[in-house]
């Protein structure tokens, strides 16, 4: 086949792959639904957004702006930050502080919007639930799931608390059992963010008097209970006392659910701030003394809560900003907030995201230009491939440093803070070598990987629902551990990813014929590999040994079996037996590339898949059963390519030895013709 019709063949593949991508990513990320119509919907006043963004929160261990909290309350629930409305015939989109308003103080809106996505119809089923008109893969909204009058929430919560019985006695759910739990978890997460500001949103009594507020209650509350120990002759007045006390109490029932806590305590060395409900069950329980400064935080959030009911956004902008200001001298005193206006930086800079998008646009250049090499299209594809990728590496680099900053610790401490980590070492790495090759195969790869990787991230993120920026658990909280050893091993993973990615470009090189037989580009690449292999060997076993000082230094133990230093040491040991192969002249090219693809399944082994496997210090991260399906479809291509690989390698061997051998038997046939003469 003519090679300019390979290369367009090629590049149409590239298109192909891109658009496979962006394909999985959409699907994977949240089923699509038409905006639902909200008639006479009133929009949030920008300002109102922005205080409210901006107001600190106490959430995972850290404090953060509400907008953050939110995001991620919103990404569990909905798959995505966003949802779209109708109202006559405007669009309108709503991000996290929009929706978390109308979850507050307009639930009866928010109860209509279709939010909660049901993958499955069987999981409506097990609450009888009709879904004739809707499809297999679906969304849903709180109203509809709750059924008339909330009768299903109880069926709801109870076959959700059955399931997590199950798992809490490792008896494995099927999939429509954990898409079960899954909504329910969600479910529950809505409804906390409905409560948030129970029991302060609602007046006690019609009334517009002190009397109707909870916090002439609490204040009064010694006076309240004496009255009931006395045993009032009166049962009218005894039965309007309980009938108040019934009245806390199932709003603050009503906050069960939330976790979030929103009024920082005075004592600088009080490290979690106060949930309201857990302070106002003890001080009613007479389990604490009464706290003047709870009580007047408590005052300003009752004001806060009530302000849109009386004087609607105008009237809440103000209550939120008394709030804001009411709170301040106590954030000042303990050191907390002052990264808040950063944080909401970060999310409105959207590194990751914008570096996904101009890898796309960088890896079509360099396609573009493969189609015809060494001409002028192909020199201009490739400037505009170098300016993207110089691009893509500074924002991904300035994206991981803003995280740090904010985190207050180096890069890479949980899972989801290595794939944009990896990404970055990949990117510059991949940028050097071109750089010294100067053929434009790693200039493409880089952005192509940077395209892989990212994806990897949202997905990741999309799946968790959590927000990754949360404080460390206290064994890992050594900084200078975490940049000597995890950083390390971290770089060992993206050496043997990138490496790996060099050989996939070798064998599609091969067996399409795309290096037109040029020996030269064949052993470049093959010098670029076993250099990746050294590399990847280096920073592997480093990080493994400082590794094991750290757990020995933490645990008093430097190696103990466990899954994650299982999988480094097969890393080690793999690019060793390479490494030597190659040396003794066991394996050539095609067994180079073939044991590199196969490093490279065994790199996600030791990153990826050992947080599946329930067991060892190293195991976090998600275990949902889209990941792993995911681990198990990079087995399966590393295999097969492989395999391949394998089986060209002998197949190339054999018509060496062939050729070979027709070339000795005719110089027989030539020595013997010449005795003949």
């Amino acid at each position: 086949m003519n090679t300019k019709v390979l290369r367009w063949i090629g590049f149409g593949l590239a298109i192909a792959l891109i658009v496979t991508v962006l394909g999985y990513a959409a699907r994977y990320s949240t089923a699509v639904s038409k905006p639902v119509e909200i008639k006479g919907y009133e929009k949030w006043d920008p300002e109102l957004v922005k205080e409210f963004a901006a107001l600190p929160v106490q959430d995972g261990g850290r404090v953060k702006p509400f907008s953050t909290w939110a995001g991620f309350e919103m990404l569990t629930i909905n798959g995505k930050r966003s949802i779209k409305l109708q109202s006559g015939d405007e669009i309108i989109k709503l991000g996290p502080v929009e929706w978390a308003l109308d979850c507050m103080f307009r639930p009866d809106t928010a109860d209509q919007m279709p939010f909660f996505q049901v993958e499955n119809a069987q999981v409506l089923d097990m609450i009888e639930m009709e879904h004739d008109e809707k499809k297999r893969r679906d969304r849903y909204s709180f109203m509809e799931l709750s059924g008339e009058n909330g009768q299903r929430l109880s069926k709801i919560d109870e076959i959700g608390n059955q399931l997590r019985e199950k798992q809490g006695k490792q008896i494995d759910l099927d999939q429509i059992e954990t898409q079960f739990v899954d909504l329910s978890t969600n479910m529950r997460s809505y409804i906390s963010m409905r409560s948030l500001l129970n029991p302060v949103r609602k007046r006690l009594s019609p009334d517009d008097t002190d009397f109707s507020l909870l916090s002439y209650w609490v204040k009064s509350w010694p006076d309240l209970a004496r009255v009931l120990q006395m045993q009032m002759q009166s049962q009218e007045t005894a039965d309007q006392a309980r009938g108040l006390l019934n009245n806390i109490g199932m709003r603050m029932e009503g906050s069960i659910y939330s976790q979030v806590t929103m009024m920082p305590p005075l004592e600088s060395d009080q490290k979690a701030w106060p949930a309201r409900r857990t302070w106002l069950m003890d001080y009613m329980s007479f389990k604490t003394p009464f706290d003047q400064a709870q009580y007047d935080y408590l005052v300003e959030l009752e004001k806060l809560a009530l302000a849109y009911d009386k004087g609607g956004q105008k009237a809440l902008l103000e209550a939120v900003k008394a709030y804001k200001k009411k709170i301040a001298p106590a954030l000042e005193s303990r050191g907390e907030g002052q990264s808040i206006p950063s944080e909401i930086t970060y999310y409105k800079m959207d590194y990751f995201f914008n570096a996904f998008v101009f890898s796309i646009l960088g890896f079509l250049a360099v396609a573009l230009g493969w189609v015809a090499p060494g001409s002028k299209l192909s020199k201009c594809c490739n400037i505009i491939g170098w300016v993207i990728l110089a691009l893509v590496i500074a924002i991904t680099v300035a994206g991981i440093t803003h995280r740090s900053i904010l985190m207050e610790r180096p890069p890479v401490g949980n899972l989801y803070d290595t794939i944009p980590f990896i990404v970055a070492v990949s990117l510059i790495v991949l940028a050097i070598i071109e750089w010294l090759t100067k053929r434009s195969v790693c200039l493409g790869l880089a952005l192509f990987l940077g395209i892989i990787g990212l994806t990897l991230a949202f997905a990741y993120e999309q799946s968790e629902g959590k927000d990754h920026m949360d404080p460390l658990i206290a064994v890992l909280r050594s900084n200078y551990w975490l940049t000597i050893h995890v950083l390390t091993i971290t770089i060992g993973y993206a050496g043997g990813l990138l490496t790996a990615g060099l050989s996939y470009v070798y064998l599609l090189c091969r067996w399409l014929g795309l290096d037109e037989g040029d020996k030269k580009f064949r052993r470049l690449m093959t010098r670029v590999v076993y250099g990746g292999i050294c590399f990847t060997l280096f920073f592997s076993l480093v990080g493994t040994i400082l590794g094991g000082v750290w757990a020995n230094d933490s645990w008093g133990r430097f190696w103990g079996w466990d899954p994650k230093e299982n999988g480094a040491l097969i890393i080690v040991l793999w690019c060793l037996i390479i490494l030597h192969a190659r040396l003794g002249g066991y394996i050539r090219e095609w067994g180079l590339h073939t044991c590199s693809v196969i490093g490279a399944a065994l790199v996600t082994f030791s990153w990826w898949h050992v947080n599946f496997l329930g067991t060892g210090l190293h195991s976090y991260g998600f275990t949902g059963d889209a990941g792993l399906r995911a681990v198990y479809t990079v087995y399966f291509i590393n295999g097969a390519l492989a395999i391949g690989a394998f089986i060209s390698g002998i197949m190339e061997s054999e018509k060496k030895k062939q050729i070979a051998y027709q070339a000795e038997m005719s110089k027989v046939t030539e020595k013997e013709t010449k005795s003949d003469d």
